[in-house]
């Protein structure tokens, strides 16, 4: 009795991935910014959209599930599926509670393959779990066509060049040097371009300027240290009615031990 006991807590508190993820249809949407094997540690208690996963349930019905992660900070990181319909957007779920939901999460990453998405889950007993997403086309991002927004599509190596949209295939040349502004965001927290930072060549860093989301430039993300920007708090964390404002208040960003905010206009550095 007691071993049977013990079977069915462990099953209630790691329950196994959904079956459907077995015979999808194909996975059309990853996450910009995170690579394959990487532990998903920042931005820290913000909810980030990692994948989309397409496909036909029994009702021949298309459908999406849109795959979200709260990335652990003082509490455990949270993973959360949402089914929504093929036309629906998942970030207008980012917030909203899940379909199914998986807690105590220490840590999690993801390797991406030709039809197989993996999954790795460790929980804060020190259990882990391995999970694979299959698919039955393979992850072909999307043709660029003519002010598509950035929302819709983002592609790395692909230039718009209006009047006319061409696919310009990128070299060590091409690619965004450090410092240059790849998402152009104002102080109104207005985006004035489109997002283009999937061509830097050595990654991104956001600047927190009290938006949700703050102007975005091409460089190693070195946040929190002396000298850098400061690093971002999660989304739940701003939700307020009343906008932030780094003269006022800087609560918004975070620097490491030792250091203090700085504003730059309603930008915040560590010094």
């Amino acid at each position: 009795m007691i071993m049977l006991l013990t079977l069915l807590v462990t099953f209630l508190t790691h329950a196994t991935q959904p079956l459907h993820w077995g015979n999808l249809l194909e996975l059309s949407n990853k996450h910009e910014f995170y690579q394959n094997n990487e532990v998903i540690i920042k931005p820290r208690e913000s909810w980030q959209n990692l994948f989309t996963f397409s496909y036909i349930d029994r009702d021949l019905k298309h459908l999406k599930d849109c795959v979200f992660y709260y990335v652990p900070g003082e509490s455990s990181g949270i993973l959360k599926m949402k089914t929504i319909g093929a036309q629906g957007k998942c970030d207008d779920h980012l917030l909203a509670p899940g379909d199914k939901e998986w807690k105590n999460i220490k840590t999690l990453q993801f390797n991406v393959q030709q039809n197989v998405v993996s999954i790795e889950v460790g929980f804060n007993d020190f259990k882990s779990e391995r999970w694979e997403a299959r698919f039955q086309k393979s992850f072909v991002r999307p043709e660029p066509v003519l002010n598509l927004s950035s929302a819709e599509y983002k592609a790395p190596k692909i230039v718009m060049l209006a009047p006319r949209s061409s696919v310009v295939v990128g070299s060590e040349e091409t690619k965004l040097k450090k410092d240059f502004q790849c998402h152009q965001i104002n102080d109104d927290c207005e985006e004035l371009s489109s997002s283009v930072c999937d061509q830097c060549a050595e990654g991104w860093y956001e600047m927190p300027n009290g938006c949700m989301q703050g102007p975005k430039f091409c460089g190693r993300d070195m946040c929190g240290t002396k000298g850098n920007p400061a690093c971002r708090r999660g989304m739940v964390w701003q939700r307020k009615d009343e906008r932030f404002d780094c003269r006022t208040d800087s609560s918004f960003a975070y620097c490491a031990k030792g250091l203090t905010i700085q504003c730059e206009g309603l930008k915040a550095y560590c010094r």
